[in-house]
């Protein structure tokens, strides 16, 4: 007969909830329900079934409580069902089933491309990263709309509703022509739509819909160029540090937070949550900054550079936190006020009509909150090894580091040849002394 259990397997809060289904020799699987619970509430030792502690009776402990009883039914339901039609019990089955309790829409089959997509991106809400083990960030969710909002105009455009079976190479080369020449999308954003339809109906496929054959070949790729982008100097971070805005404070703090985000590598929305709690110091008594990545979950330390020592003692705390919107405004009018206008190739959006455009542009206007950590990772390579870049940007392999910083894979060739005009040159003066000798 088959069992259902729930357990912790982390004293983490919050901590995941997963369940164990056990069905004889069929099956014996254990994934993340999506549920959460702070490990206090819990009866049974970690890794061991449990469940919720019946003092536990607020009304959120009841209703969860509630959920995973009507869980355990929904997947003992569903196994008697499939069983007799021999369908395969396995982590896949139990994870469209809870898939299907947390979101009953998924029960209702259909085909359209749009809906396939938003049902998909409904199920990511419920699941878990395998990489940090926290639920989907919200960006990703985000993505998924800007591809939907697309299509449909896709749709109006073609008049007609695109079902996933339609999805082939055809429709991979009309695509990309209406989003590059209609849409005015560059051609990563196309890329990345490709690279989700792809995904949703590869997800359908394995959930037993059929899909075009086409879409499993290579040349449905997801088109890529490299990014243009560009990244503050040390010698420009020196002068915009000693620029003073006394007159104007908001530019003065987004001035700080920018020295602080060139100098720590973070990412804008972990950078503004940092204050004095985040400054550590080891045995040694160096002082250092320790924060968790909001995208990764990575704990990230990284040593507090003096110019960011500078900000900390002068204001007795970290500056004044502010939205990602008005950092990415504030630091360009810094940039201007400093005198960055030296002309360069960059991509940056048009305020009229919200796309990406790549030109020549002075180089204040292409700052953003993002440059603090290209600067980072760009100022410190060739100083520091790869790897301790990589501890503080995140990067899971280094040439994901290099792709970051716009170096290749052959950038070895020069040392090589320095290396090699350094052995002639010994070469040549052992020759010189030799001849000097006789």
């Amino acid at each position: 007969m088959a069992t259902i259990k729930y357990l912790l397997r982390s004293k983490n809060n919050p901590s995941n909830i997963y369940v164990r289904l056990v069905d004889g020799r069929n099956a014996d699987v254990i994934i993340p329900t999506g549920y959460t619970i702070n490990p206090i509430y819990w009866s049974g030792e970690i890794g061991k079934v449990g469940k919720i502690k019946q003092n536990a009776s607020n009304l959120e402990k009841l209703n969860l409580s509630n959920s995973l009883e009507m869980l355990q039914r929904k997947i003992l339901d569903c196994l008697n069902e499939d069983k007799g039609t021999g369908t395969m019990i396995n982590r896949s089955w139990l994870e469209s089933v809870i898939d299907k309790f947390k979101n009953p829409l998924l029960e209702q089959k259909t085909e359209l491309l749009i809906e396939m997509i938003e049902l998909y991106k409904d199920e990511l809400k419920n699941k878990i990263n395998k990489k940090t083990g926290r639920k989907i960030a919200p960006a990703t969710l985000r993505n998924f709309n800007t591809t939907i909002s697309r299509l449909k105009k896709y749709e109006a455009f073609k008049k007609t509703k695109l079902n996933i079976h339609d999805i082939e190479l055809t429709f991979h080369g009309d695509y990309y022509k209406y989003a590059s020449n209609k849409l005015m999308l560059s051609v990563n954003s196309i890329g990345k739509d490709l690279r989700q339809i792809k995904t949703v109906c590869l997800d359908a496929r394995d959930k037993g819909y059929s899909i075009n054959k086409q879409l499993e070949s290579r040349k449905f790729n997801a088109p890529s160029e490299p990014t243009d982008f560009v990244t503050l100097t040390e010698f420009e971070i020196e002068k915009i540090k000693n620029t003073e805005f006394k007159e104007i404070g908001y530019l003065g703090n987004a001035r700080d937070w920018l020295i602080i985000g060139c100098w720590t590598g973070c990412r804008v929305n972990d950078l503004m949550q940092l204050t004095t709690n985040n400054i550590l110091i080891t045995p040694q008594g160096q002082k250092f900054i320790r924060y968790t990545q909001s995208k990764t979950a990575k704990q990230v330390d990284i040593p507090i550079h003096e110019d960011v020592q500078a900000i900390l003692d002068r204001l007795k705390d970290f500056p004044r936190p502010i939205s990602n919107v008005k950092f990415n405004e504030y630091i360009k009018e810094v940039c201007l006020k400093v005198g960055l206008k030296d002309e360069v190739k960059g991509t940056k959006q048009n305020k009229k009509t919200h796309l990406k455009e790549t030109g020549i542009f002075q180089k204040w206007e292409l700052i953003r909150s993002h440059t603090c950590r290209r600067s980072f990772a760009t100022n410190h390579y060739n100083k520091l090894s790869n790897k301790i870049i990589m501890a503080v940007t995140g990067h899971a392999t280094e040439k994901m580091l290099l792709n970051y910083i716009g170096e290749t894979e052959n950038d070895h060739l020069e040392d090589f040849l320095s290396a090699w005009s350094n052995d002639k040159k010994e070469k040549e003066q052992v020759i010189e002394m030799k001849q000097k000798s006789v």
